[in-house]
């Protein structure tokens, strides 16, 4: 038996509950506070964490044995201060593909065809004049080029969907990839992708390297037509520069799902009509969600039960073999 905390109310379908593991749970649809996580750490052998985990609450939990990142993002756990306390860190990467990717073509859909506007009008009595032939123009994403960063998993899946639908996929990554040019992809440079691509979309992890990665001048080189999606993390975008770059439609609009500062936004970005919002829900459907926990579960069982080195195991240093050791 283990004591296992989990730090929101994530959909558990009964599962995790019924393992005969103690459980701190606070419900569904419910978080933990700060407070409440710095007062319950020090008992819990494995943390189920859907947001921060800094330095001083892992400090607190001195018999930790394993820390699962709810999801592929794992920028809000202190891993160095994980790994100095020889506690693994792993994520769950592979789950969140399909729902990240499918909200990415979802914002991509509804900026090219201006779904969100065109709902809006047809709910108003300026209905009936919305209709006619010429009127309320959309773009094709048949036959658009689609610029990805970062040809990771989410990358790769949505490179996948976008050829599905007619797209030219030009891409940047750290280094080409030959299984996405052997299927038509292109490499380019930063630069060059900015300014050719109809549609950008972000995947790459938030790292010191990729932190304000797509800069002003990047921005600002984009075609006056071109739309940015950006799934990935707000960080890896200058959000100040994108506002006035949206402002100044020096491009078309823009698809957010990620923000600087979130849950707080900016509220200027409210009040633009070539700007689709979303409130981080990447990978927020039902059977993701469960998926992840059920992945979480096997993990937590793999590590604190049974003493076995995890799979997707972000820091390897912090594994010493059998039964992780506390420092």
């Amino acid at each position: 038996m283990a004591n296992l905390l989990i730090t929101h109310g994530v959909p558990m379908d009964g599962w995790l509950l019924t393992q005969g593991h103690v459980t701190l749970y606070p419900g569904h649809g419910q978080a933990f506070s700060r407070e409440d996580l710095l007062q319950m750490l020090p008992t819990a052998d494995a943390v189920l964490a859907c947001g921060t985990m800094d330095a001083e609450m892992i400090k607190r939990a001195r018999q930790l044995k394993l820390i699962v990142c709810y999801g592929a993002g794992y920028d809000a756990i202190d891993i160095a201060q994980a790994t100095k306390q020889r506690i693994p860190v792993v994520n769950i990467p592979e789950t969140v593909v399909a729902p990240t990717a499918e909200l990415a073509v979802t914002l991509m859909m509804n900026l090219a065809r201006r779904v969100p506007y065109l709902n809006n009008v047809m709910h108003t009595e300026q209905a009936v004049e919305a209709f006619g032939l010429g009127k309320q123009m959309g773009v094709s994403l048949y036959g658009s080029v689609l610029g990805i960063v970062g040809m990771g998993r989410i990358g790769s899946r949505v490179a996948q969907i976008g050829r599905a639908l007619g797209m030219q996929i030009i891409y940047h990554a750290r280094q080409p990839k030959p299984e996405q040019e052997a299927m038509g992809a292109e490499y380019r440079a930063l630069p060059a992708l900015m300014t050719q691509a109809d549609f950008v979309s972000l995947h790459c992890p938030l790292t010191p390297e990729t932190t304000g990665l797509i800069t002003r001048e990047l921005l600002f080189a984009m075609k006056p037509t071109a739309f940015l999606i950006n799934t990935a993390r707000g960080l890896v975008v200058d959000e100040a520069a994108l506002l006035e770059a949206l402002q100044q439609k020096r491009i078309a609009g823009a698809g957010l799902d990620v923000f600087v500062g979130e849950p707080r936004i900016n509220p200027l970005f409210s009040s633009l009509p070539n700007v689709i919002l979303t409130p981080h829900v990447g990978s927020n459907t039902l059977q993701a969600r469960r998926e992840m926990v059920r992945e979480a579960s096997l993990r937590i069982q793999e590590v604190v039960l049974e003493g076995r080195k995890p799979v997707h195991l972000l820091n390897p240093e912090a594994w010493i073999g059998g039964e992780p050791a506390q420092a």
